[in-house]
């Protein structure tokens, strides 16, 4: 068989894992596997180039950062008749191409959808399957996402590490940290877990689920303002009339508002309580190889090869979601309809959000037991 692959969307720490746990398994069966650069575009654009590197290489592309193909935000239209379907089945074509598999998120899968239903439409004999990806961690059907367990690995420390520094004084402030999260709160929640690294911490979350008043937000910090605080927002909180904290009043390809800069003015309101230290990852929660969960790529060269078996069975438009077998813990891939995932956004279930965090603790604490507690704040209390 011919492969074609792609990636598509944010990149993630373990994207390229995925894109290898592909590459490998397709050698392994004696297939051909070539990429699109960029992306569908590189379809559109004819810039397909075939993926012969060897073994070491291989390991090094798995953990490098970034996209390592090149990524798009292309929206394939909506309408079937349009000529940029023509052009991408004539090139797939003339590639004499049997497969082809996305690497992406809400998205991608999107693409994935209208590309199979196409592919079955035309009666092109052509596979198309879609591959997890998202830090996200808002696709339907999946226990998890790949990527998001790396950013939220990377980010618990980083605000393990800022609050713990924030604490060297007498006097302690409010910390912030602004995470990604423009419709879902999954990464914001996750830091629920520095309370299990950092003993005596609190750690208050705002998600896109839960709309926040300005009043309600400064009451719950006043409630904990005299213990070790720690605020986690979304980057795309409401307010309670379901408005964006804040926005840069601008849009993305796909329609989505682009945001930033909702730490800050969380900040600024919180300063009416007590002093503010405040800090923002930006994009190097999504991008830091150095901390890559060992689970997360694991898992993520699992979806890659299991995608190239799936697709050598001749089965299409299907999403390779990751099902949870033991709790504590094991994993395998249950490929779905590409069709229960596209367009779709998998919210953080009310249950996970109860003040003590209990069911929700239970999901990540077997997706982050990689992470080791730092010694206990009381430990200054013998001086005193």
């Amino acid at each position: 068989m011919r492969f074609l692959i792609a990636q598509s969307g944010g990149p993630t720490a373990v994207i390229n894992a995925s894109l290898v746990g592909a590459i490998q398994r397709a050698k392994e069966k004696g297939h051909e596997i070539f990429g699109s650069l960029y992306g569908i575009e590189g379809i559109l654009n004819s810039k397909i180039a075939p993926l012969n590197f060897e073994r070491d290489e291989l390991e090094r592309i798995s953990h490098t950062p970034g996209a390592f193909l090149g990524s798009c935000r292309h929206k394939l239209p909506n309408d079937p008749t349009d000529e940029e379907y023509d052009m991408i089945f004539k090139k797939i074509k003339e590639e004499k191409i049997d497969a082809f598999l996305y690497i992406g998120g809400n998205d991608s899968m999107d693409a994935v959808s209208k590309l199979f239903h196409q592919a079955e439409n035309r009666e092109i004999p052509l596979i198309v399957n879609g591959i997890p990806k998202t830090i996200d961690n808002d696709l339907m059907k999946t226990d998890h996402c790949p990527g998001f367990v790396s950013s939220a690995k990377f980010l618990n420390v980083i605000a393990s590490e800022f609050v713990i520094d924030s604490f060297s004084y007498s006097t302690f402030p409010i910390c912030v940290i602004e995470v990604m999260g423009r419709d879902t709160g999954w990464l914001s929640i996750s830091l629920k877990y520095v309370e299990k690294l950092v003993d005596g911490l609190k750690v208050l979350t705002y998600v896109p689920e839960k709309p926040i008043s300005e009043e309600k937000m400064i009451e719950d910090v006043k409630r904990y303002s005299k213990q070790p605080l720690l605020v986690a927002v979304s980057e795309g909180i409401k307010n309670e009339k379901g408005e964006y904290f804040h926005s840069t009043n601008t849009m993305d390809a796909f329609g989505h508002p682009k945001l930033g800069g909702v730490g800050e003015y969380v900040s600024h309101i919180l300063q009416k309580v007590k002093k503010v230290k405040f800090v923002n990852p930006s994009f190097t929660q999504r991008a830091a190889s150095h901390f890559v969960s060992h689970l997360d790529f694991e898992e993520a060269k699992m979806v890659g090869a299991q995608a190239i078996d799936i697709s050598e069975s001749g089965k299409s438009g299907l999403f390779m979601a990751i099902e949870r077998v033991e709790n504590d813990y094991l994993s395998k891939v249950n490929p779905i309809s590409v069709d229960e995932v596209a367009n779709k956004v998998k919210c953080v279930p009310d249950s996970f959000l109860t003040e003590d965090s209990t069911e929700f603790m239970r999901y990540i604490s077997p997706l982050l037991k990689e992470l080791e507690a730092f010694p206990s704040l009381s430990r200054r209390n013998w001086m005193q």
